[in-house]
């Protein structure tokens, strides 16, 4: 008998498709040409071969294939998030196993498309070698696409280990998908009995081929990020202005009596902390790092991560609904790029923030802060550790707060938090102001927002809204004595108040009042990113040409503010913060509703 491209051996025979092998026959060819020798291919096929049957050959080359594919997309995945959420090894190789469970799923669907696309494959003509080739590489090209846009959020920010380390993970990652699905390719000829190899072996650079694809496309985006900005001292306009910013959240009231010129905004992000950092750093959620209120903690992993998109739903949902995760809020630590504080502070302008997102855990180079969660702290007589900076302003301010609190979980627990965050803030803010008198302040005020979000909550009793809506109304009063407060102005050159509508509305107003403000005129339109900007050119900081928000003399006197321009107001100072547990952080963001 005559094969197409030789004797036919034992285990060979016709059919109306042309030569079919047995399994054992197939084994043998295989072995002889050496493919049964190629790593991760081989392991595959050897797994497959060591069945009786063409059904189980290829059930047993599948699963061998799926195991490979998880464990290298749960290598690359540990990589990526241990480089962007900075993940020490042990809590990398704990994640590593969470993420090869969920992988397994993604796997094996894959492995069903490659045996779909093999079996297509092999109804056109040309050898075994040839076909499975052409469905390596192109299942290699995905994989390396794939792999690039997963890898671009630890590209952004990591160091050059960090880059080195995503660099091999997706390389390996794409290189083991190529072997893979060669093996699998070999796996249905071989099931099917349509093995039909060449005399010399046409595909066996195709793995490494396409490997070197995905380096070169990685090390594209690498040569393609923008270098990193400076961190030195920022040349500023000298002036003596002062600037305040009060920012409100679930305002729908009228803005303030002495406000001038006003502004309305629609947001980019309904997130509170993604929206308000926004406003702090004049970038977008995806250049400042704050997406979201939720970071994960996976159990076994001393950390908590960020998700990346690849694995997001799976580490945010998936795990959380299993009770393997919770979820947990953002900290100041998952900040990438500067708050107009730390601009000011870096500038040698005197700033005092309270209360604002991602101020907690707090540290040096960002003026006098005092954090987010400092409340809370001061009510329970914690550790102050963390809570704000410098420690002797803290531990004064401190004393402002209430010392007693209602039963955890209890309405009035969720009323006199929202009262007593905003009360306490406006006292904090009015102390240090007297006595540091800074030029840039900053204070933040949620309880309106806390509260309206409360009395939206389909789950309130008509008596639970009642109450809601009655303290809601007595904190939009307190609020409005706030921002109403002629002493708001004193000695103050430009007044900007930041009235959101609240986490669930799509927009807000902005106010701005004092001498350097403009009189009059009809109400326009600005952007959340085109208040960093703005504040800091009035106090003479030249604006950053990287920044989304650009400097808005049109809200401004003229002459207000400063026209120079620099590339970039510099890189976020890498500080030391404490070595806190933001466990309670976050239970008090929970019990507040920003969490669930």
């Amino acid at each position: 008998m005559k094969e197409r491209d030789g004797e036919v051996r034992e285990g060979a025979r016709e059919s109306s498709s042309g030569v079919e092998l047995s399994l054992d026959a197939a084994r043998e060819r295989l072995r002889e040409k050496g493919y049964l020798d190629r790593g991760v291919e081989g392991a595959v096929l050897k797994g497959a071969l060591a069945a009786r049957s063409r059904t189980r050959a290829l059930l047993l080359g599948a699963a061998t294939g799926a195991l490979f594919l998880a464990a290298a997309v749960a290598v690359a995945g540990a990589v990526l998030h241990a480089v962007s959420s900075a993940l020490p090894f042990r809590d990398a190789a704990v994640l590593f196993l969470w993420l090869f469970a969920g992988a397994s799923a993604l796997a094996a669907f894959l492995v069903a498309g490659l045996v779909a696309l093999a079996l297509l494959r092999g109804r056109l003509r040309g050898d075994a070698d040839e076909a499975s080739t052409e469905v390596a590489v192109a299942f290699g090209i995905l994989a390396g696409v794939a792999g690039v846009a997963a890898a671009r959020p630890a590209l952004e920010t990591a160091g050059l280990p960090g880059l080195v380390a995503v660099l091999a993970a997706v390389a390996l990652a794409v290189l083991i998908a190529v072997r893979v699905a060669r093996g699998l390719a070999f796996t249905v000829f071989a099931a099917s009995g349509r093995l039909h190899l060449p005399h010399s072996r046409r595909g066996r650079l195709a793995g490494f081929i396409a490997a070197a694809a995905a380096l070169l496309a990685v090390a594209a985006v690498l040569l393609l990020r923008p270098a990193p900005p400076p961190g030195g001292p920022l040349v500023v306009e000298a002036n003596a202005h002062r600037v305040t910013v009060v920012a409100v959240d679930g305002w729908t009231a009228e803005p303030p009596a002495p406000a001038g010129t006003r502004a309305s905004y629609v947001k980019s992000v309904l997130d509170p902390a993604a929206f308000w950092t926004t406003v702090a750093t004049g970038q977008g959620a995806s250049r400042h790092g704050i997406g979201s209120l939720d970071l994960v903690r996976v159990a076994g992993v001393g950390a908590p991560l960020r998700p990346l998109s690849g694995a997001g739903f799976y580490l945010g949902r998936v795990l959380p609904a299993l009770h393997l995760a919770r979820l947990e809020s953002v900290t100041a630590a998952a900040r990438r790029v500067p708050a107009v504080w730390e601009v000011a502070s870096r500038s040698g302008i005197p700033s005092l923030t309270v209360n604002w997102w991602t101020t907690y855990p707090a540290g040096d180079g960002g003026g006098t802060v005092l954090g987010n969660h400092l409340f809370f702290a001061a009510r329970a007589g914690a550790s102050l550790a963390g809570e704000g900076w410098p420690a002797e302003i803290v531990a004064r301010v401190a004393r402002l707060a209430p010392r007693l609190a209602p039963e955890p979980g209890s309405l009035e627990r969720l009323i006199e938090d929202a009262k007593g965050l905003d009360a306490f803030a406006v006292a904090a803010f009015r102390d240090v102001t007297a006595r540091e008198k800074p030029r840039l302040s900053l204070v933040y005020l949620p309880g309106p927002d806390i509260l309206s979000s409360a009395l939206a909550a389909p789950e309130r009793t008509a008596a639970d809204r009642v109450v809601l809506a009655e303290a809601l109304t007595a904190e939009t009063a307190a609020v409005r004595a706030f921002l109403d407060d002629p002493t708001l102005l004193d000695g103050t050159d430009l007044v900007v108040f930041v009235l959101d509508a609240g986490r669930r509305e799509p927009g807000g107003s902005v106010a701005f009042a004092g001498p350097l403000a403009r009189q009059g005129g009809a109400p326009g339109v600005i952007s959340a990113s085109d208040l960093a900007p703005t504040v800091l050119a009035v106090l003479g900081v030249p604006s950053a040409r990287d920044a989304a928000g650009k400097v808005r003399t049109d809200f401004l006197a003229a002459g207000a503010a400063t026209s120079e321009t620099v590339a970039s107001w510099g890189r976020r100072r890498a500080g030391a913060p404490p070595d806190v547990d933001p466990k309670e952080y976050v239970e008090n963001l929970r019990s507040l509703g920003y969490l669930r």
